[in-house]
Formats: C-alpha cells, structure tokens, sequence
C-alpha cells in the first residue's frame, strides 16, 4: 500500500475505503494504514467482475454475516477510528431487504453507511 498525502491539506479528513471479503484481511489492511486515515470503509457495493469473483464488494450484501463480521472485526480492533461501509440497495422496488442489511451493520458497529 503506497499513500501519499499532504497533512496540511488533509488532515482529518482523509477514509481509507478498502475491498475486501473477510474480516481478517480487513484488519491487517487496515492497521498498515490506520495512523495514516481517520477513518476506514469497506466497499460492499462494487460490482465488479473482478471483486464479486473474490467475495468482495456487491457479493458481500447477499452475505450478511460476513458483511457484519468484517464491521464488527475492524470496529473491535481500532481504536477510536470510526468504520462505514459503502453498499447498493438491495431491492429497488422493496426497501425492506436493505433496511434490514443497514440494520445489521450497524449492530455489527457501523458508524455510517452509504447507500450508492
């Protein structure tokens, strides 16, 4: 992982948004870089042949339980850095299906979530 910033200009400002499909490759990602960012966010909306085939990005919202492990992974290791996840609704015509996702992440800890 290669970052490059500019700590005058983005200072406290700067996610660190991460493809992943499991929870313990999430945190040693994140700890490569957690003093670096204020934050992390795994993107769970990316639909990518590439991320999809490696359990990653879209294919973790038919997975809600690796979805909530990985949150609940990283939330439970850093400290004080807020985690969001970045998702797509899950049913455009129902939104029941992605209320009940959001709902899970955000017991699993989930500061924010975006709906993209």
């Amino acid at each position: 992982i290669l970052l490059r910033i500019d700590p005058f200009v983005e200072r406290n400002k700067l996610i660190y948004q991460m493809g992943t499909g499991e929870s313990n490759l999430a945190l040693e990602a994140a700890q490569k870089v957690i003093k670096d960012v204020n934050g992390m966010e795994v993107n769970m909306g990316c639909p990518k042949k590439f991320s999809v085939s490696g359990g990653m990005g879209s294919a973790l919202l038919t997975d809600v339980k690796r979805a909530c492990d990985i949150i609940a992974t990283l939330r439970r290791n850093l400290e004080n850095k807020p985690v969001s996840a970045k998702i797509r609704l899950l049913d455009p015509t129902d939104p029941k299906p992605t209320l009940d996702f959001v709902r899970a992440l955000i017991k699993a800890g989930a500061n924010a979530i975006t709906i993209h």
